[in-house]
């Protein structure tokens, strides 16, 4: 019964590793190039990814007033994806902005891109505006 328990605790701990994913830099690039961004504008997205989740589609941050950030973007869950905490204006549950598949991440980054620019992200604000960005050069 242990050597049960221990296999499927295992497998289990296997799946949720699956989910997650650490992007290089270049991974991302192309990526987000694929979904429509600029090529211009990917050193921006990078250095912003780069200090808001460390390029992990499993980051979460708990923020003081209560909301969450969520995903490699860290979309937070008082505007933009389903809780029951705020509205939900990218149409999209806060889990989904957690595994590897960041397409629908992309999409909703866009629209707060849209919406509030670079300034939606204190990562970009902080580390990024103003300052020498990563190059994406050698990515393509």
């Amino acid at each position: 019964m242990k050597v049960f328990i221990a296999i499927v605790l295992t497998i289990v701990a296997s799946c949720a590793l699956v989910e997650a994913k650490k992007f290089s830099k270049c991974d991302l690039a192309k990526k987000l190039a694929n979904n429509g961004i600029e090529r211009a504008s990917l050193p921006n997205w990078i250095c912003l990814v780069q200090h808001e989740s460390a390029f992990s589609t499993s980051a979460t941050n708990k923020n003081k007033n209560g909301s969450t950030d969520y995903g490699i973007f860290q979309i937070n869950n008082k505007y933009w994806c389903d809780s029951s905490y705020g509205s939900n204006d990218c149409k999209i549950a806060c889990k989904s902005l957690l595994d590897d598949d960041i397409t629908d991440d992309i999409k909703c980054a866009k629209l707060i891109y849209k919406r509030h620019g670079y300034n939606a992200w204190y990562g970009w604000k902080n580390h990024c505006n103003g300052k020498p960005l990563p190059s994406v050069d050698s990515c393509f």
